[in-house]
């Protein structure tokens, strides 16, 4: 009985069965024993702490497992009354966790006196999750029938990796590669993702698998100009003990950790010719061999890749293999830099913001116009990594909440992008305007019209442009 779980009621929105996904990982690991129950009085989960205390309960107590691992599906007769059908009966506000409905108590003995119905989200009750007294330790307990095809099965991964990463941007070119991304998530393909340092290949990656029927297996990331060529092989496809030196014991490799899921390869253009052809034969046969192994292993990984290098430029100079960027780029992806989404940019700020301020116990802070300004035209050739570096600095040393251009970088101010020239141009014509409409009312003391009348424009045309700059 113990870890099974059959799902019936076909009525379930996509919000419920994510639930009961949750609610199995964590019944998984706690020694409280917990079962589930729909409205035809069929068990349909049970942890293994339930086990030493299911004969007490005239629903738990005779159902068969077939050597699949699943329940009998022929309902047993409650106690009477049982505050578990109870709860698919009552239509009264029930408190999400309580001893038994007001209308029904437990029978004398009980072994699950404590009742959570779980609806869906039009209000109704589907399923009623019982809990006991601390019984046994837990532990987690896959079926040997798992298809990793199936996002709703119990796996090992944890539950938020159902919700996937937020892309932020509302530009063209964010939107592009987000349709892109859902449509590739669909696939079982192998996908390369370029972009400059710091654009975000790995959330790209993150979100790919989230998307994916894989979602619920291990997203694994490997950064592979971290490690020279051995323990890059080491890492990757495991070792045998004696192997090389320091190679006291077996260990399985991240291909092998990555079972069922995704595997992320980041900077593949860091890697050498002998490390290629080996990943290359993993692509084209589906199976790996540890260091110092003789045999193969079978591996159901997808591969996701990324760099920060054009593969085509490296594999036209000799410097990557043709028939690796062949297998890798059968779904090319290319992350814009942030100079290329400049609309996307305060989007951001405003995001990094609410999360630094967030994790540093800040009030909620804010931009000053001048540094709006500064922030859009800045180069960023770290793009959003260096964003968000320089957001949560900002966050920690700002000693009050409206961030000027001056709090970013006391040392080397922000520096607009040189390619954009008309830029540089408006903004130095805006600067040395505003501060003349500054220097005049500063001399008219305030007067407005004595201050239009010096700069030579209308008083209307003042006001206009005491607004565009926010100068109060």
């Amino acid at each position: 009985m113990a870890g099974s779980f059959v799902h019936r009621d076909s009525d379930s929105d996509v919000s419920l069965s994510a639930r009961i996904e949750g609610l199995k990982f964590l019944a998984q690991h706690v020694d409280e024993p917990v079962v589930i129950f729909n409205p035809q009085k069929e068990l349909v989960y049970a942890n293994p702490s339930a086990n030493k205390i299911a004969k007490n309960c005239p629903l738990t107590s005779s159902p068969s497992i077939s050597s699949t691992g699943s329940l009998s599906s022929d309902p047993q007769t409650p106690c009477d009354p049982c505050h578990a059908m109870e709860l698919f009966q009552s239509d009264r506000q029930i408190q999400e966790i309580f001893p038994c409905p007001t209308s029904a108590v437990p029978t004398p003995g009980c072994p699950f006196p404590r009742a959570v119905p779980l609806k869906s989200m039009t209000g109704m009750t589907h399923f009623a999750i019982l809990m006991g007294a601390r019984g046994s330790e837990s532990i987690m307990m896959v079926p040997q029938d798992e298809d990793s095809s199936d996002p709703l099965k119990l796996s090992g991964e944890s539950f938020q990796e159902i919700v996937p990463p937020t892309i932020i941007g509302e530009s063209e070119a964010i939107q592009q590669l987000v349709e892109m991304v859902r449509l590739i998530a669909a696939s079982e393909a192998t996908v390369l993702i370029q972009g400059e340092s710091g654009t975000g290949k790995e959330l790209v990656a993150k979100t790919i698998h989230a998307l994916s029927r894989r979602r619920l297996r291990p997203f694994i990331v490997v950064e592979c100009s971290a490690l020279p060529e051995t323990l890059l092989e080491s890492e990757l496809f495991g070792h045998v003990r004696g192997s090389f030196t320091g190679a006291v014991a077996d260990r399985k490799g991240l291909f092998e950790e990555a079972e069922g899921g995704t595997i992320f390869l980041d900077e593949i253009t860091d890697t050498t010719p002998a490390f290629q052809a080996r990943l290359l034969r993993v692509l084209q046969e589906g199976e790996i061999k540890p260091v110092g192994s003789n045999g193969s292993i079978k591996v159901n990984v997808r591969v996701i890749s990324a760099g920060n290098k054009p593969l085509e430029h490296l594999v036209a100079t000799k410097l990557f293999r043709a028939d690796l960027y062949y297998r890798l780029a059968v779904l090319p992806l290319t992350v814009p830099p942030l100079r290329e989404r400049r609309e996307d940019i305060l989007l951001l700020v405003k995001y990094f913001l609410e999360q630094c301020a967030r994790k540093h116990g800040r009030e909620p802070m804010h931009l000053s116009p001048d540094a709006q300004t500064a922030l859009v035209h800045h180069s960023w050739p770290g793009n959003v990594r260096e964003l968000e570096n320089l957001i949560e600095r900002v966050v920690v040393t700002c000693p009050h909440s409206t961030i000027e251009v001056q709090d970013f970088f006391a040392d080397h101010p922000l520096q607009p992008d040189k390619s954009d020239l008309s830029s540089i141009g408006k903004i130095a014509r805006q600067e040395a305007e505003r501060s003349r409409i500054l220097q005049a009312l500063q001399d008219a003391k305030g007067d407005k019209t004595r201050a239009a009348r010096a700069l030579r424009i209308s008083r209307s045309s003042l006001y206009n442009k005491l607004r565009d700059y926010h100068i109060s």
